[in-house]
């Protein structure tokens, strides 16, 4: 028998720390080791337990679950599942800024005033605190060390594709940029380094739990150089702006350059970046762009494929800097990706490729 994966749960909530216990125990595979009501104290009992995961609740006496989370990545790095008791507001944006600092994932705390939703949460807490238990987290540690130089790749023995340019709704270019796990920090970098006369339209698809979307858009504008906005049905794409994807729906481009929110049967991730990618390289052609950021799985990899075959500009992020390198793999060994770089050289690259108000490829 394998040893059972070992848990550290953190919340000021004596009632909630007991349910979540009751939770992850009901799958025999689980063990939770500790229980901490404050962030100081999830981080002694981090470096006394070395847990396999920790779930973190963000507003927490004496030290809040960003701070917390800081402190564990720096010095006993161990994947973190940030719960939080709201979707959007304070809450959301504290459980973003955790993201930022290091932690993995992030989920909607059980509510004990909803029983009928317990055994949902239950599941997908479960199925949570397993996937990212098998993620290698690295140390943060701000200021420490400079990142490692990393070569510029370009993968010139992949296949060559003609390039088709396309009469595009609105003649501009349309950057579609794809991430999942470890990838809200990156993508707010991306955002904050791209400048204010970007001439793309910019999408973001990126892999959220349900509810978080709008949360995460008021986040990322938070910071972003560019306009930000979650993506409503009917919004036109304009060059230097940028939209999200919602948690729910899959984002589409309709032959007028609208956004069309697709509510097609779930198959396996919504929203999905391979079929916005799709979508954008089959209407823009050589106007199109893919970006495809840290992520487990596969998603992506197609669309992108679909974007270079058309003649589009492709980067995969590179492995050194990827949380997860899953995704950005993927597309690279499917040949679908003309660059492989570190999030600061796809900044330099994509200001350069698009510079000025809607400049064509």
């Amino acid at each position: 028998m394998t040893n059972p994966l070992r848990v550290l749960v953190v919340d000021d909530s004596a009632l909630m720390r007991r349910l979540l216990r009751q939770m992850l125990e009901s799958d025999p595979t689980i063990r939770v080791v500790g229980e901490a009501g404050d962030g100081k104290t999830a981080i002694a009992l981090t470096a006394e337990l070395r847990p396999d995961v920790i779930t973190l609740d963000v507003r927490m006496p004496v030290l809040d679950g960003v701070e917390t989370t800081r402190q564990i990545m720096a010095y006993h790095p161990t994947p973190i599942l940030v719960l939080s008791a709201a979707v959007s507001g304070q809450d959301a944006k504290i459980s973003f800024e955790a993201l930022a600092a290091g932690a993995l994932e992030v989920m909607e705390k059980p509510s004990l005033t909803n029983p009928d939703s317990l055994d949902h949460l239950r599941r997908v807490l479960i199925r949570r605190v397993k996937l990212i238990a098998r993620i290698k987290v690295v140390t943060h540690l701000r200021g420490r060390r400079q990142p490692p130089p990393v070569e510029r790749v370009s993968l010139g023995d992949t296949p060559h594709y003609v390039r088709t340019p396309r009469i595009a709704p609105g003649q501009f270019p349309v950057l579609v940029i794809g991430a999942s796990t470890g990838g809200p920090k990156v993508v707010r970098q991306l955002l904050a380094g791209l400048p204010r006369t970007f001439g793309a339209a910019v999408i973001v698809v990126q892999h959220i739990a349900q509810g978080f979307g709008a949360g995460m858009a008021e986040w990322l504008a938070g910071a972003s150089a560019l306009p930000l906005e979650l993506a409503s049905e009917g919004m036109l794409l304009r060059p230097g702006h940028a939209i999200l994807a919602p948690d729910r729906a899959d984002l589409l481009i309709k032959p007028d350059g609208t956004v069309h929110l697709s509510m097609s049967p779930l198959l396996l991730q919504r929203p999905s970046i391979d079929i916005t990618m799709t979508a954008v390289a089959e209407l823009y052609g050589a106007s199109a762009a893919g970006v495809l950021l840290t992520g487990m799985g596969r998603d992506g990899a197609v669309g992108m494929r679909a974007i270079r075959r058309a003649g589009g500009l492709t980067i995969a992020q590179d492995e050194a800097s990827c949380t997860i390198f899953g995704m950005p793999r993927a597309a690279i060994e499917l040949g679908a990706a003309e660059l492989v770089l570190s999030p600061e050289e796809m900044i330099a690259v994509l200001s350069e490729r698009f510079a000025g108000p809607a400049s064509m490829p």
